[in-house]
């Protein structure tokens, strides 16, 4: 930036507050959590989440290798939580605006873990829409900050985030609500709430996805993951179908999202 006369002018960077620190402080936190509380419980006697899953019959959940997606998402988490918290770092737009929901977004991950393990799956899926909430407001604050280093970091991982959970959000949704109702999964009603909620979940993703100006190929990458390790890997016809219409859909989303974008970074984040 430059003066009138010439000369440049540095910007002022406003000192972070005990806010500032304490936000930090708490993102670091639940970023902590989110990948202790599988590794401990267990250790306290509760049960792996996968293992509690399986509980509840499912016509719609990926295939186990399939959540192999949290490796990326809790890494891109905690590279996010590391550079917010930095001295340079804490007052910065993204940190201010996107700190707290990404907070929060990651302790709904630890509670969520935490009440799945200890067996009461189904009281999981308000918290798991809680998550996708929080995803959702700060990519939406996301989008409206200066595209820097560090804040196409945390536009992109929780772009991940906003995508994976969203569909998960679906599924959890459906298999706790048959299971509630005492509806086979396999049943006509079975398959027409849980591919109604899927399907659901995949139009409220494409549309994100086409109307987001950073970070749309982040979001649609984990949505699609899903939906086609879950198409590729069932036997069923009617899933298999749902999950590649919906593929397509999402797919379709970031292309309409690519032909108004001018660089290619933005699809990132």
């Amino acid at each position: 930036m430059s003066s009138l006369n010439g000369s440049t002018v540095v910007p002022i960077r406003r000192p972070a507050t005990g806010g500032d620190r304490f936000r930090t402080g708490a993102l670091l936190a639940a970023t902590a959590a989110q990948v202790v509380v599988p590794v401990i419980g267990p250790l306290l006697g509760q049960r792996p989440v996968g293992e509690v899953s399986k509980d509840t019959p499912s016509i719609v959940t990926p295939p186990d290798w399939a959540f192999g997606v949290w490796g990326p998402i809790f890494t891109g988490s905690a590279a996010t939580a590391v550079v917010q918290a930095l001295p340079t770092q804490r007052t910065a737009p993204a940190s201010r605006q996107a700190g707290w929901w990404l907070a929060t977004a990651a302790a709904g991950n630890a509670l969520w873990e935490w009440v799945a393990q200890s067996g009461r799956y189904r009281a999981t899926p308000p918290i798991l829409w809680g998550i996708v909430a929080a995803a959702g407001a700060a990519h939406v604050a996301l989008q409206r900050v200066e595209p820097t280093a560090q804040a196409r970091l945390a536009t992109g991982s929780n772009g991940m985030l906003l995508g994976w959970t969203s569909l998960a959000a679906s599924i959890n949704t459906a298999d706790v609500l048959l299971s509630a109702l005492q509806i086979d999964p396999d049943s006509r009603r079975g398959r027409l709430v849980s591919l109604g909620l899927v399907g659901g979940a995949a139009a409220g993703v494409t549309a994100a996805v086409a109307a987001s100006r950073r970070g749309a190929a982040a979001v649609a990458s984990t949505t699609s993951w899903g939906l086609s390790t879950l198409a590729a890997n069932t036997p069923r016809t009617a899933v298999r179908t749902t999950g590649w219409a919906a593929v397509s859909g999402v797919a379709g989303g970031l292309l309409t999202r690519i032909a108004k974008t001018k660089r290619v970074l933005d699809l990132i984040g």
